[in-house]
């Protein structure tokens, strides 16, 4: 099991290829596991890295806070203990906010940036900040497996879909609280214009109902990126249609 010190906290990877570093940051309620299909089809000519943001899966240390620029300088730590200077950063929901503000703060560190459902750019809507819902999620992991199914309707009911749920729902409980509202405080609006130097790609799920494909539009647009909607898909392309989101991202990091 892979682990790195990085600052106060001693952080969990899943580590395969050799080349060009790619940095995958998962979402919400989600694991490193999740990039568990994207890493068994991993193109030659990447080595991939795909750890516990804290607060979740096997990284310890304190959950707290869960603040964008915190996460982000937790992720430029690990870049740093792991003796990697720029990397391609591929985040999905929660890991692309992380992703945006890591390249804000140090842009020289980013190869490129690909963007699946992406977290509100203008501040996650005041009535999304449910902790009664956080909580009820916490108690219920049936309830989890609902609220989980939701988001990613396509993937298979399979020993890997068990798996990302007995590790997801062992989300630190302050961390859940802490993330929405983190949610609803973060919002870059058109500060991402700064990063128009930085070769972009933003990929919706066209059944999306949480990160909507307005909302990937309104990504993309501050970012002067390439917009992707991927038909029949919900919240979560890595999962739902691996091989088709590998092929595209694939495709965009040879056209860059």
């Amino acid at each position: 099991m892979p682990m790195q010190r990085v600052g106060e906290l001693e952080v969990h990877y899943r580590e395969r290829g050799q080349g060009t570093p790619a940095i995958l940051i998962h979402g919400n309620w989600t694991t490193s596991l999740w990039w568990q299909p994207t890493l068994e089809l991993l193109p030659p000519g990447l080595r991939a890295i795909a750890y516990d943001v804290r607060g979740r899966g096997k990284t310890q240390g304190p959950a707290l806070p869960q603040a964008m620029p915190t996460l982000a300088e937790d992720l430029l730590g690990l870049l740093d203990s792991l003796g990697i200077i720029r990397a391609h950063l591929l985040g999905h929901s929660l890991g692309s906010a992380i992703a945006m503000q890591l390249a804000l703060d140090h842009p020289e560190r980013v190869h490129t940036l690909a963007l699946l459902a992406p977290a509100w750019v203008d501040g996650m809507p005041a009535a999304y900040n449910l902790p009664s819902h956080q909580l009820s999620v916490h108690d219920s992991r049936d309830y989890y497996a609902g609220a989980l199914r939701g988001m990613a309707p396509g993937a298979p009911d399979d020993a890997l879909w068990q798996q990302l749920l007995d590790e997801g729902h062992q989300q630190r409980r302050e961390a859940s609280l802490a993330t929405i509202q983190a949610l609803v405080d973060w919002a870059p609006g058109e500060r991402l214009e700064a990063l128009h130097g930085i070769p972009s790609l933003v990929v919706s799920g066209e059944k999306d109902m949480l990160s909507t494909v307005e909302m990937g539009q309104r990504c993309a647009s501050l970012l002067g990126a390439r917009h992707l909607v991927m038909k029949g898909v919900g919240h979560s392309p890595n999962l739902e249609t691996p091989r088709d989101f590998l092929a595209k991202w694939k495709e965009f990091l040879e056209e860059r």
